[in-house]
């Protein structure tokens, strides 16, 4: 009893240490249910794992992303499998060409036989058994010989590889995000009912949990830009090297996985300006804090590309989106014959201009400035590839990721607008796998042996005690369907733009009447308005203004702060005078709001969970499962 009584004790004096770790604890619950499920390859995981699988083999690839997010989720793959699946791979390679060189001597042999006499037709049937037991040999080995390189949507991972330990990293950071709102509402808000809101919300919305479950770089993505935005906030409260360095870090960590992360840069850049202007750290420590920031994060940045550089050293399917210079530093390319240089491509000869003095000298000063090229012993000016390894190939590969991603204009059936995602509209379709359709004897009796039907203790409750209770259509197909749907709580993110006009009005009501003593001691809440709204937009508006295919990921980071917004919004309730509604009220009535939308969040939570995890259900229910997102 005293222990328990200790405990309640630590717990009223900690509630937001507490609360932070239950919803951790929640987010794990419900990240990493499932995990495995399905076993096989899901919407972009493929991308990914061709990423991983040409890391462990050494081959160069192109991808329009920073490195940083494939080389993390490489080195979890790490420890899982990865490089024995390889090994495995490499093996059934071997095999196969050895059967396939076996095959043409069979096949050889086969046509050279006359059958004009028993013994040569009994060798021929022999030798043609053979022939058609190596032939699926091969087929099989066809399906485990091609490595990660070659995995396609739906295809089932080998067993080698351990699936639920690959996808536990991106599934522990969708985790921790549901807890980092949590405690980034009640940094926002001080309030323990508003917080927990936020944090169902986070917990119990289908996009961020079902982005999160696979292998793909947007859980990391999204954990980041909220804790940058968690420190710029706490920054501008207290300017301290720790908050700073905070900054540095997840500015580095973001933009090194992808370059949408660059907002929390511009983000804490305001922040930045605005402390200075409000005279809050000295000109030496700012003048430290913006060397500190714009020595760190490049460095950082540059350094992702080094070990990426390091890691692929031969020549591979990314060798065409690059120029001979680049290429040469790639083993077997034709630009790289037994680590040379051919000549013809790199000299630039100086000779040409020596008619004209002033075009010699200018020449001259041209090559002599840039370290990427020396003198030879004729007066030639060539690239020095010492110079140039990484540098040079860190600068175009950089120009060709945005080249290729600005370059990006093929349609696709998934892809959305910022006007679609207000509604929740343009779900993406992730993963599908049909069952057979049920058979029946005379009897009544089930006979077809491929019919799926849920086999786990949760998916039979589901199709027991709530898909039992759907409106049948009149054309369904009777089977078990499975699928996988990325797709938002619509009623909720139609919400998020009223609530972030309202915090807009909030501001504009501050600026007419900040005499008001109880605004003026509310002033932070203001200034916080301020910067979430803020971020929100630098989120959203470049999307708004580029004409490049998008998708729902697309809007996560600012989806996020929107909710934090409106958190802020909910927060106004404690402006109104405690002569009209007490504290305990207000108090009161946020919690029975936080109750009651948690309650709807968890039913709808619960009515989709077949399209959230995968799991089977019957096709009947799908047509009125749809209707509700």
């Amino acid at each position: 009893m005293k222990l328990l009584h200790s405990f309640f004790q630590k717990f009223q004096k900690n509630t937001l240490l507490f609360g932070t770790i239950i919803f951790l604890f929640l987010g794990i619950c419900t990240r990493f249910s499932f995990l495995e499920n399905p076993k096989e390859v899901v919407f972009d995981e493929f991308h990914f794992f061709h990423f991983v699988s040409e890391y462990e083999e050494g081959k160069y690839f192109f991808d329009i992303h920073p490195p940083l997010g494939k080389l993390i989720l490489w080195a979890n793959a790490q420890m899982y499998g990865l490089p024995e699946f390889i090994e495995e791979s490499n093996e059934n390679i071997k095999k196969k060409e050895k059967l396939e060189l076996e095959q043409k001597k069979l096949k050889n042999k086969i046509l050279t036989l006359k059958k004009n006499s028993k013994s040569e037709i009994e060798l021929k049937t022999k030798l043609t058994k053979k022939y058609k037991q190596n032939k699926e040999k091969i087929k099989d080995l066809n399906e485990h010989a091609s490595g990660l390189s070659s995995i396609a949507i739906g295809k089932e991972y080998s067993d080698t590889l351990n699936i639920y330990g690959i996808r536990s990293l991106p599934a522990f950071f969708g985790a921790a995000l549901v807890a980092l709102m949590f405690y980034f509402a009640y940094f926002l808000t001080s309030s323990y009912a508003i917080s927990t809101l936020i944090g169902f919300i986070t917990l119990f919305s289908p996009a961020f949990l079902v982005e999160s479950q696979y292998v793909l770089m947007d859980s990391m993505l999204m954990f980041f830009v909220i804790l940058g935005g968690l420190f710029s906030l706490k920054y501008y409260k207290n300017t301290t090297w720790t908050n700073w360095i905070m900054i540095m870090l997840t500015s580095a960590i973001v933009i090194s996985i992808k370059w949408t992360g660059a907002s929390i840069v511009g983000f804490a850049g305001l922040i930045w300006i605005i402390v200075i202007f409000q005279n809050k750290i000295s000109f030496k420590k700012w003048i430290s804090q913006f060397l500190a920031f714009w020595i760190f994060v490049p460095v950082f940045y540059m350094g992702t590309f080094s070990i990426h550089f390091a890691l692929l050293p031969n020549s591979g399917e990314g060798d065409a989106f690059h120029t001979p210079e680049f290429r040469a530093n790639l083993e077997n390319t034709s630009e790289n014959i037994n680590n040379k240089i051919i000549p013809k491509t790199f000299f630039l000869n100086t000779k040409k201009n020596t008619n004209n003095t002033n075009e010699k000298l200018t020449t001259f000063l041209q090559f002599k400035k840039n370290p990427f090229y020396k003198k030879n012993k004729t007066d030639e000016y060539i690239l020095d590839w010492e110079n140039w390894l990484f540098y040079g190939k860190f600068i175009e590969l950089n120009k060709q990721m945005g080249e290729r991603s600005a370059a990006i204009r093929d349609n696709h059936p998934f892809a959305s607008r910022p006007s679609d995602w207000i509604h929740g509209k343009k779900s993406i379709y992730l993963w599908n796998k049909e069952g057979e359709y049920i058979k029946l004897n005379e009897e009544g009796e089930r006979v077809n042996e491929n019919y799926r039907e849920p086999k786990n203790f949760i998916p039979k409750l589901w199709n027991k005690y709530i898909g039992e209770n759907f409106t049948k259509p009149e054309n369904f197909q009777n089977r078990y369907v499975q699928q996988l749907h990325l797709f938002t709580n619509s009623i909720l993110w139609s919400i998020l733009p009223y609530s972030t006009a309202f915090l807009l009005l909030i501001i504009f009501i501050f600026q007419i009447l900040s005499h008001l003593n109880y605004l003026n001691n509310n002033k932070n809440y203001f200034i916080f308005s301020f910067f979430i709204i803020f971020i929100t937009l630098i989120n959203i508006i470049p999307f708004v203004l580029i004409e490049r295919p998008q998708f729902l990921y697309h809007a996560f980071e600012g989806v996020l702060f929107a909710i934090l917004g409106l958190a802020l919004s909910l927060k106004t309730i404690y402006f109104i005078p405690n002569d009209i509604i007490s504290e305990n009220l207000k108090n009161n009535i946020l919690w029975g709001f936080t109750a009651f939308i948690t309650i709807l969040l968890f039913i709808f939570f619960i009515i989709e969970l077949p399209l959230i995890y995968g799991f089977p259900f019957h096709d009947s229910m799908a047509h009125s499962m749809f209707q509700l997102f």
